[in-house]
């Protein structure tokens, strides 16, 4: 099945000359048969999906399947997601103080918002933000205090906010400049926005055939970004990035390497064992990354903080 798309410009500087730079299907959920083109934007730096899923089909290309992940993943693997959340809260309690508003967007299935709501500060108040009613009306039931709107045109008070957070969010966002541009006018002087996205420019981005990576999880990731770039956004909406992460992105390397067996019939037998379900999977790619950070100083996955 093939889905309406539009061709876009650059989400950060609307410039429309650009260079591809892969090509790709949606290799994990099979939701249509369009081959997908990325670009980099000459002016800005910025890597984009050009063909883009219209609108209305985004029930098509995000299916429900996609909303179960963390019950497909077992449970070993969601303990240690688990163990990752617990390390995002720590950071947190050093970049906001008590009393603090904190605000995750794009919850989704709210593990880091539950996370927080349990382990961080009991003073802090704590929103989530989601478009999904499903999935605000579970949270609420869970205890937790959630908005349900697009945070670009979110009705909240300006400068009031301590820290906003973008968990793998950004990339799959149609106006990310919108959003953080709403994101710096929530904040207070002196307040953080952390995003965590994937990167550009790694050896599981290098070392594959073009169209096979798993960061260009297509078509759901519409920007991804280097260092470079994603500062370029923030700077854009008066944010001073005050550092930048590179981290561990197992995933990643799981569904890249999927990907790259999915198609020879004499290593299909292979998926399961390279899947985000394979603990020891997981433990070969944390260790690869390891030796990618050592060597290159980065991995496809980053951590920038920002403030205003």
């Amino acid at each position: 099945m093939q889905i309406a798309t539009e061709d876009v410009a650059c989400s950060t500087c609307g410039s429309r000359e650009a260079d591809e730079v892969g090509r790709s299907r949606d290799y994990e959920f099979a939701s249509c048969d369009n081959e997908f083109v990325f670009v980099q934007c000459r002016a800005c730096g910025l890597t984009y999906l050009r063909n883009r899923p219209r609108p209305e089909t985004l029930g098509v290309i995000y299916p429900p399947s996609y909303y179960r992940y963390a019950a497909f993943l077992g449970p070993v693997t969601t303990r240690l997601r688990g163990i990752v959340q617990g390390g995002r809260v720590r950071l947190l309690r050093t970049l906001v103080p008590a009393g603090a508003t904190v605000m995750e967007v794009g919850c989704g299935e709210g593990q880091l918002l539950q996370a927080i709501k349990a382990d961080g500060d009991p003073s802090w108040r704590v929103v989530g933000v989601d478009i999904s009613e499903e999935a605000c009306a579970a949270l609420r039931t869970a205890g937790l205090e959630m908005v349900c709107a697009r945070f670009e045109a979110l009705d909240w008070p300006e400068g009031t906010v301590d820290l906003v957070i973008m968990n793998q969010v950004i990339e799959h966002l149609a106006d990310p400049r919108a959003c953080v541009a709403r994101a710096a006018a929530l904040l207070r002087p002196g307040g953080r926005i952390l995003i965590e996205t994937p990167s550009v420019g790694s050896w599981d981005r290098d070392w594959v055939a073009p169209d096979r990576w798993g960061g260009w999880h297509c078509p759901r990731h519409w920007s991804l970004y280097t260092q470079a770039s994603l500062t370029g956004l923030l700077q854009q909406q008066g944010l001073t990035v005050e550092r930048t992460t590179y981290l561990l992105s197992p995933f990643i390397w799981a569904h890249t390497l999927q990907n790259v067996v999915r198609d020879a019939p004499a290593w299909r037998w292979a998926s399961g064992l390279l899947s985000e379900r394979s603990v020891p999977a997981l433990v070969a790619y944390g260790l690869v990354d390891t030796v990618q950070r050592w060597v290159t100083g980065r991995t496809s996955n980053m951590r920038v903080v920002a403030r205003k």
